[in-house]
């Protein structure tokens, strides 16, 4: 799944369904009437959520510390829903309808959940507003070996390409994100003595392997950083050279780069092949001094032209001995000379002056990827001929290699200079994680310059000359991915929430804390407050431990079993509320919006903590109270006020329905007072409308408090400590005026107290 999805459907029918059950089972019991604690839960708890959940995750980061929103478009997405859910329940109820939900209304509010679901999903995935693939990037159990290969990649890139497989394993371990429901159960289990959720403590262990890393690393000089590593750098610039025999003389060149303005030196001496001094060449060896400013220099070796029929033969020219010298000859050992990655030049002697004829050296050639993009070379041999200078065009064709995904894409001429047998062709090959993943390109040559011919016996025939390149993984970084994966299901094995079978959930639901220090070294012993809770609550973890374990039918079975037990739950808890408003004398709506709110709340809130002081980011904390406040109205409001305005437009003319509403104010759009009125679902705006406006204002207020923060102090949660607790007081304040004003409101509409 989607985990914007999964947090705006799944995860809101889990950790919401209290509210939404709520005022589905209140249309049901109250004969599709609206009574009870149903709405005012609603606007309620979405008040506790934005206000105080916020402000706990703010003063909760460490001093000093800030987290910041990462997926912001598509918290941006579900902010602007919630502040239009709100706006919208005044449209239908004060504007529209007043005082009545029409059918097209409640089913349109319902139809705004899978819309809500759909924007959300194209933000994430960057269809409205682009999105950075960096920030796609998630780890999560089941991966494949493919996948697992793409995660190792990245976590190398950023920190470094000389980590070991358990340096990985560690980083990939706390990058792999805890989910919203996840820190759900780990509150409510601390809360109540359940088994503690194993997640990985430690934020910081990616930064702190990265910063070790970097302080006892040592730098690895690559060839191409040489030349700013010494100050003179001697190479051959071609290292295969041929030659007809008649020549008499074969000119080697010989490079150097650095400081072009010191003396240097080369000692140089020739090697027998194939061909043999003194019968073939004449055997040279010596000191090849540069002048300052001299960027190039010949060693010059003499050819034996005789008249016998010779395959070709070969001898070498090797470089050896740098040195830079003083102005006056001498050695400078305040300098330092080094020889490139090129020191042997092999020379062939041939006996005709034919061009020649070019080819791959096979119709196949294998790659193998790379932890870093890289130049391969592709060699291209010239053979029967080195005379002139020669060109053939190349270019560089996709196959399931993807140019510029896979590739670079490549093209032009590849020249070859009078006697030189082989060239080659750079293309840079991408990094892109692979397994089992092959992907396939060929490289083409054709019209060849100057009387070069293509070899007629490869593939292409003497129109074209084809190689096809498979790009694939490496033996070594195979074995990497295996390691990885190995240690990272063994990690995840050990942190399922889920049971294999019922009976382990019986166990632990009837010990403390699951009975796991029994079998656990490293679980801490229980506290007094987890025996306290644990005693308070061992009735209902056993009757819960009867709900499936997610292993069955894919975890659907456990899904609504678990809905169910919300349900019934549910259903007594607001007969509790409204006998205990009863017996305080509180009315049902400012009991609704006061411990119903804050109880269904209650463990959002040690979630919402905890993910805010564990995840580097504040999504999980800050951007789903965005998201569950609107699910809350379009499925706790939209379901049941749907069925509701459904039913009463079906069921025949009931006698009831006029007896409470013939002769009530402020209902004529049904018509008017003391007539037969037509039946509908009637909601009474009066105190819900002005509970929603006092909501909506706050809700402004607190968006842009965030929208400060994030701003000025680089993040929603956190920051400079005096901005952090007054952060806190400020949206503290808003929740009591919330509070004070619905429930003076409240008061004043029911004439006073309910027992006076």
């Amino acid at each position: 799944w989607n985990s914007t999805v999964a947090n705006l459907t799944l995860m809101a029918l889990g950790s919401s369904a209290p509210e939404i059950l709520l005022n589905v089972i209140d249309i049901f019991a109250k004969g599709f009437y609206l009574e009870g604690l149903g709405p005012g839960t609603i606007v309620g708890s979405a008040a506790f959520n934005l206000l105080m959940i916020i402000a706990v995750c703010i003063v909760a980061i460490p001093d000093g510390e800030v987290r910041r929103i990462k997926e912001f478009p598509v918290y941006v997405c579900t902010a602007s829903w919630s502040f239009f859910a709100y706006l919208w329940l005044l449209v239908i109820l004060v504007g529209i309808s007043p005082n009545v939900v029409e059918i097209w209304e409640g089913v349109l509010t319902f139809l705004f959940f899978p819309m809500l679901v759909l924007m959300a999903w194209a933000f994430d995935k960057g269809w409205i507003i682009k999105k950075n693939k960096e920030d796609d990037f998630q780890i999560h159990e089941g991966m494949s070996a493919e996948e697992i290969a793409e995660a190792e990649a990245r976590v190398r890139a950023q920190h470094g390409q000389d980590l070991t497989t358990e340096q990985v394993f560690r980083i990939l371990a706390v990058t792999k994100p805890n989910s919203r429901a996840m820190y759900r159960i780990e509150a409510t289990r601390q809360i109540f003595g359940g088994k503690k959720v194993k997640s990985e403590k430690g934020v910081g262990v990616v930064r702190s392997i990265s910063e070790r890393l970097f302080r006892s690393q040592k730098k690895v000089v690559p060839f191409t950083d040489l030349e700013s590593t010494f100050d003179c750098v001697i190479n051959l610039p071609i290292d295969k050279y041929a030659v007809m025999e008649q020549a008499g003389f074969v000119e080697v060149k010989v490079g150097r780069k650095g400081d072009l303005q010191l003396k240097a030196r080369v000692y140089y001496q020739t090697k027998d092949g194939s061909a043999g001094s003194p019968g073939d060449y004449e055997h040279s060896e010596g000191w090849l001094e540069f002048e300052a400013g001299q960027a190039e220099a010949v060693i010059k070796v003499g050819i034996v032209d005789d008249i016998a029929y010779e395959e070709d033969e070969d001898f070498y020219v090797n470089l050896s001995q740098p040195q830079v010298l003083t102005t006056d000859g001498a050695v400078d050992e305040m300098k330092t000379a080094t020889l490139g990655d090129k020191t042997q030049a092999q020379v062939i002697i041939i006996d005709d002056d034919d061009p020649g004829v070019v080819c791959f050296e096979a119709d196949t050639l294998t790659l193998y990827q790379q932890f870093a993009d890289y130049e391969a070379k592709i060699k291209v041999a010239r053979k029967d001929g080195s005379c002139g200078e020669v060109s053939v065009k190349y270019e560089v064709e996709g196959a399931s290699a993807v140019l510029g995904r896979d590739l670079e894409a490549t093209g032009g001429r590849l020249t070859f200079l009078n006697e030189q047998m082989e060239n080659f062709i750079p293309v840079t090959i991408k990094t892109v994680p692979r397994y089992d993943l092959k992907d396939q390109f060929r490289i083409i040559l054709s019209e060849p310059g100057g009387g070069l011919r293509l070899d007629k016996t490869k593939d292409g025939g003497t129109e074209r000359n084809i190689v096809t390149v498979t790009i694939e993984a490496d033996r070594e970084g195979r074995e990497r991915v295996d390691r990885v994966m190995s240690l990272l299901q063994n990690r995840w094995d050990k942190s399922k929430i889920g049971h294999a079978n019922w009976a382990s959930q019986f166990r632990e639901a009837f010990f403390v804390n699951g009975g796991e220090g029994d079998d656990d070294e490293e679980a801490e012993p229980p506290t007094k407050s987890d025996h306290i809770g644990h005693i308070i609550t061992l009735p209902w973890k056993l009757l819960f431990a009867v709900v499936p374990p997610t292993d069955y039918c894919g975890g659907w079975a456990c899904f609504y079993c678990a809905l169910l037990m919300i349900g019934v739950v549910t259903a007594l808890i607001s007969d509790i509320a409204s006998l205990l408003g009863c017996v305080l004398c509180i009315p049902d709506e400012v009991t609704a919006i006061t411990f119903v709110a804050l109880g269904t709340s209650l463990p959002d809130t040690f979630a919402s903590r905890t993910a805010a002081t564990q995840d580097p980011t504040a999504d999980n904390s800050v951007g789903n109270v965005t998201g569950s406040n609107s699910v809350n109205v379009f499925l706790g409001l939209g379901l049941p006020w749907m069925i509701a305005a459904v039913f009463w437009a079906v069921v025949p003319e009931s006698d009831e329905w006029h007896s409470r509403y013939d002769g009530l104010l402020n209902l004529d759009f049904l018509g008017a007072q003391g007539s037969k009125r037509t039946q509908g679902f009637v909601v009474e705006a009066k105190s819900l409308s002005f509970n929603v406006i006092v909501f909506s204002c706050t809700a402004l207020c607190c968006l842009s408090l965030l929208h400060i923060r994030r701003t000025f102090f680089g993040g929603e949660l956190g920051g400079p400590i005096g901005m952090k607790y007054l952060s806190a007081v400020l949206l503290l304040i808003l929740w009591l005026t919330y509070i004070g004003l619905s429930s003076g409101n409240s008061i004043i509409q029911l004439g006073g107290f309910a027992c006076f």
